[in-house]
């Protein structure tokens, strides 16, 4: 992410964010944060979904079947905030996952990406595997500078780590690129607001 572009985020993110009950370490319920659906609310980052290297990245990914985009959101790890379990993303489709991916998602660090502030767990290779997510397994720790990025094939399994510091949140944008070959319904709403080139691949259905 441009620095100038990432020091607006950093600014300006905190009052789109959401209150929403997170698990808190050791037990019960924290206040997290999160936003989404962005595309009505800014478009401070539409240079960034159609950056020329993320584009060619994933018509190289998804070929021969072409993407669309998949929408943007925020999220924070707030001090005290448990992991969430290991997952993977494309469970969100009711179709048969074809071979090539269903979703890759681009996670760009607005702070730094730490293991005390709960950077995203990776677990190597599991998006080549079929058998159900394990929550017991070990995994690697995507740790990073601010502005950097992250890109996710839907089917690895992750999980944003434990925030153990009492004053430090992990903010991430999230957005996400889909494979024309899987129905994805998505709001026509702000589309005529957009610009051109990210208009073209803007997911409508």
């Amino acid at each position: 992410m441009p620095r100038e572009m990432l020091e607006r985020a950093r600014q300006e993110c905190n009052s789109w964010l959401i209150d929403y009950d997170a698990r808190k370490i050791g037990g019960g319920k924290i206040r997290g944060r999160y936003r989404k659906g962005l595309l009505p609310i800014t478009r401070m980052f539409d240079e960034l979904f159609v950056d020329p290297l993320l584009l060619e990245t994933m018509e190289d990914a998804f070929a021969p079947h072409g993407f669309c985009f998949g929408g943007c959101s925020i999220k924070a790890v707030v001090p005290g905030e448990d992991a969430r379990p290991m997952h993977l993303d494309d469970i969100i489709f009711s179709e048969p996952r074809p071979t090539s991916p269903c979703m890759i998602n681009v996670l760009v660090a607005l702070d730094d990406f730490s293991e005390e502030t709960g950077a995203t767990h990776i677990v190597p290779g599991s998006h080549q595997w079929e058998r159900p997510v394990e929550q017991d397994i070990d995994y690697i720790s995507a740790e990073m500078k601010a502005g950097s990025a992250l890109l996710l094939h839907g089917a690895v399994w992750h999980q944003n780590g434990s925030n153990k510091t009492s004053d430090e949140e992990r903010r991430a944008l999230s957005f996400a690129y889909r494979t024309r070959q899987v129905h994805w319904d998505s709001s026509r709403e702000v589309i005529d607001e957009l610009p051109t080139k990210l208009k073209d691949i803007y997911c409508s259905g």
